[in-house]
């Protein structure tokens, strides 16, 4: 993903997207890389990503109907990794109105459906 990242402040959606930290379709993982909390991927162009550390098991998620991917653990070295697809952001900086006006919000008439899916795979 080139696309620019969007970052959390004190759980708020900072206005400025960011630089992406994905180099060549990798993501390298470090402490530092959550220390401004999640590292969201707006409008991916893909809908998967595959996690694999050294020759070990991997683990490949994909996913339908979502906007945003949502990488993020806990800041100081905590032991796991969340890979979570979005559809819906945090309250912007300074965001004053409804709830329906947020970012990402999807409305869904009275009787309409809507379909999201997500599917985890081991290797």
């Amino acid at each position: 993903e080139s696309a620019p990242i969007r970052r959390l402040k004190d759980g708020l959606l900072l206005p400025t997207p960011q630089p992406t930290p994905v180099k060549g379709k990798i993501l390298a993982l470090s402490e530092s890389l959550f220390e401004e909390d999640a590292v969201i991927i707006d409008r991916p162009a893909s809908a998967n990503v595959r996690y694999a550390a050294g020759h070990g098991p991997a683990l490949e998620i994909s996913w339908q109907g979502f906007r945003e991917l949502g990488i993020w653990s806990r800041p100081g070295g905590a032991p796991f990794l969340c890979i979570e697809p979005w559809h819906g952001l945090a309250s912007p900086v300074d965001f004053d109105g409804e709830f329906t006006e947020k970012p990402g919000v999807m409305l869904i008439p009275p009787a309409a459906t809507r379909v999201l899916s997500y599917q985890i795979h081991l290797d």
